[in-house]
């Protein structure tokens, strides 16, 4: 039995309330067919593969396409997500971006999402995330897909909380520059040759990123009372970001290389303990797929395609601040411990599927195969590794994770689409993955999809996933073997849709099994720790207002059984407000607010506090009567309040701001006509 159940009533309440409304509003809508066209138009094959609107799916799929992340002044593919329901953006001790989704993804122990870009996984097995696909900037972006909930059914391990898939821009020609402020500056392009269809065809779509960060000072790190530290002082914020992506067509056969590296300074300290004052960039996430894939039909109604690939995520860390020479027994500034390592990671994937379009049913099969190898793990530290005194020179310690360690899986799918009739459609799929190293997983999903009229959709599904151990955590486990974590999410769902109107009510129940935990008291290390339970409730509103105006919101209520997920927010509240100027120029408002939040077991600090951030931002098309240029401008964090988010325990008492003012951020885009 799920605690918390005794507020299923209001929750179901307000769903309730929510669709009587929607009811109301039916019989005075007009051309209701017209809409339904419209979204006829809106594909999508992130959640089954098989290509359906985005609204018919099973579960519940947010979609933001190019349009709407550049009327709403998204700068890249973090910020985007921050707005979508159930979302909370969050960056680690060293800056590194992540969110959780529906209180899953707990804010110090990232990678409980799949990360695609163009349908290719990012995801590096050693960390079960990577540092890249969050920074990508929205210019470059066709399109967000965004799966709330378990995605293993399809995408298998690290489809956990969710599936992301960033979709890039692979038609047309487009250049962009932009600043903001204090001090920083982007650059994209995209050029595209050979017309659709044509038996040669491409892409190059590429950008760069590179911004100081805002001055952020912090009174106190995680140093004990007396001794030697770097604070106050500032924190190491600078960032820059690399994205190239090249997509090439021999005929329908599609080369695929896609290049993205992250930099960063190490903001708050990987011990959380603040650096001194140096504006560099000291970690190097670096990210290349390369794939090739290729359709194949045997007749009419059989068909799929097949691909091969090969993924290598890359961290570089040099000159990471690991602490102060007096903790260490050194004399001065110069004995300061830092180290130097290298983590790489090389996976090669072939996949096969196959489609069978029936009467009834849609059958679906797919057969993967995939072997994931550490090719180098090493680290250096100024310390001698027999007296731990500071050294002058780097000696080699343990890398990050044993270079012997490799990872070979086998994967199956097999899904049935059977349309009961023309308005129900029964989705049935089981995903079997056997891996080398850890157990076996079975990931299954059942979900019933109702198109009762032209105006409601109801849903309801189960679906399991699960997220096995990273690399890093089998290595550094305390029992002799860890189990993959578990999630197994019962949801019911209503979406209701008119022309002008759409609304969405989500009520969804998680169970959690086995989370894979850091055991940070003597003995050190990994261990699964029990289970959790979670419920929540998500409601979504867009609608325009006369013709000017465009309201976009969200609700999310979450209710946990106990205070171990600290990412689950017992609401977050989402408000875009567009307003078109003139026919060319349009304004858009963003709030996104995030209610107090209990702290970890054992963190003895009050709540963290409600926070609440305004951005506003200005988009002017065929700016200053030159045909095809965009001028977009805005303003990060409108009403200058400090933005934090939490830290650890006994590590930083005020938690990571990172942001104690506005910036001001402008930029020029050029599509020739």
């Amino acid at each position: 039995m799920y605690p918390g159940f005794n507020k299923l009533h209001l929750v179901a309440a307000l769903a309730l309330i929510a669709s009587v409304c929607a009811r109301a509003q039916e019989s005075g809508e007009v051309d209701e067919m017209s809409r339904f066209l419209e979204l006829l138009e809106q594909q999508t094959t992130l959640a089954t593969r098989t290509r359906l609107n985005a609204d018919f799916v099973p579960g519940m799929l947010s979609a933001l396409n190019a349009e709407q992340i550049a009327s709403r002044g998204f700068r890249n593919v973090w910020e985007a997500l921050a707005s979508l329901p159930g979302v909370l953006a969050s960056i680690d001790e060293t800056g590194m971006r992540s969110v959780s989704v529906r209180g899953i993804g707990q804010l110090f122990e990232p990678g409980k999402l799949k990360l695609l870009l163009n349908g290719r996984a990012l995801n590096a097995s050693a960390s079960a995330t990577t540092g890249t696909l969050f920074d990508t900037p929205a210019e470059q972006v066709e399109r967000i897909e965004f799966i709330r909930g378990p995605g293993s059914a399809v995408h298998g391990e690290f489809a956990y909380a969710g599936v992301l898939n960033v979709i890039t821009r692979k038609t047309g020609e487009q250049y962009a520059a932009g600043a903001e402020s204090p001090q920083g500056a982007s650059f994209s392009a995209i050029y595209s040759f050979g017309a659709v269809g044509a038996e040669f065809s491409g892409n190059i779509n590429v950008a760069a990123v590179s911004s100081d960060g805002e001055d952020i000072e912090v009174d106190s790190d995680a140093s004990l009372p007396g001794n030697p530290s770097y604070a106050p002082g500032p924190i190491n914020n600078k960032r820059e970001m690399l994205s190239a992506i090249v997509d090439l067509n021999f005929g329908d056969l599609n080369a695929l290389l896609q290049l993205q590296q992250s930099n960063r300074g190490d903001y708050f300290g990987t011990s959380h303990l603040l650096p001194p004052d140096e504006r560099q960039t000291v970690i190097a996430d670096t990210v290349i797929s390369a794939s090739l894939s290729q359709p194949y039909s045997i007749d009419s109604r059989l068909g799929g395609e097949w691909s091969v690939s090969l993924l290598q995520n890359d961290t570089e860390k040099n000159g990471l601040f690991l602490g102060v020479a007096e903790a260490f027994g050194g004399l001065g500034d110069e004995d300061d411990i830092y180290a130097d390592s290298k983590l790489t990671e090389q996976r090669v994937e072939a996949r096969i599927d196959l489609q069978y379009q029936g009467e009834q049913h849609t059958l679906f099969g797919e057969l993967s195969v995939s072997n994931v190898k550490v090719a180098e793990s090493n680290q250096f530290i100024n310390l001698d590794p027999v007296t731990n005194l500071p050294s002058p020179i780097f000696n080699e310690f343990p890398g990050p994770v044993d270079d012997m360690l490799d990872r070979g899986a086998v994967s199956l799918v097999l899904q049935d689409e059977y349309r009961i009739d023309s308005s129900l459609t029964l989705t049935s799929g089981l995903r079997y993955d056997n891996y080398e190293d850890i157990d076996t997983a079975i990931s299954p999903r059942i979900a019933l999809v109702w198109r009762y009229s032209d105006n409601h959709v109801f849903k309801t599904q189960y679906a399991r996933a699960f997220r096995p151990p990273s690399l890093i955590e089998t290595g550094g486990r305390l029992e002799a073997s860890i189990d993959p974590e578990i999630n197994d999410t019962v949801e019911f769902g209503h979406i209701y849709l008119s022309t002008g109107f759409t609304l969405r009510n989500t009520v969804f129940m998680t169970r959690i099994e086995d989370l894979i935990v850091f055991q940070d008291s003597a003995p050190f290390g990994y261990l699964n720790a029990g289970s959790h339970e979670l419920l929540g409730y998500e409601l979504e509103f867009e609608k325009p207002f006369a013709e000017d105006w465009e309201i976009v919101a969200s609700l999310s209520l979450q209710d946990y059984s106990d205070e171990t997920l600290p990412a689950a927010a017992p609401w977050m509240a989402k408000l875009g407000i567009g307003y078109l100027l003139s026919p060319s120029t349009n304004l858009h408002l963003q709030l996104n607010s995030t209610a107090a939040r209990a702290r970890a077991d054992g963190d003895t600090r009050d709540d963290f506090e409600q926070t609440t951030q305004a951005d506003i931002a200005l988009r002017t098309q065929n700016a200053f009567n030159v045909g095809g240029l965009e001028l977009r401008w805005g303003l990060i964090n409108l009403l200058g309040d400090e933005v934090a988010y939490p830290a650890p325990a006994d590590t930083y008492p005020d938690d990571f701001p990172t942001t104690q003012g506005s910036t001001l951020w402008a930029q020029l885009l050029f599509r020739p006509l």
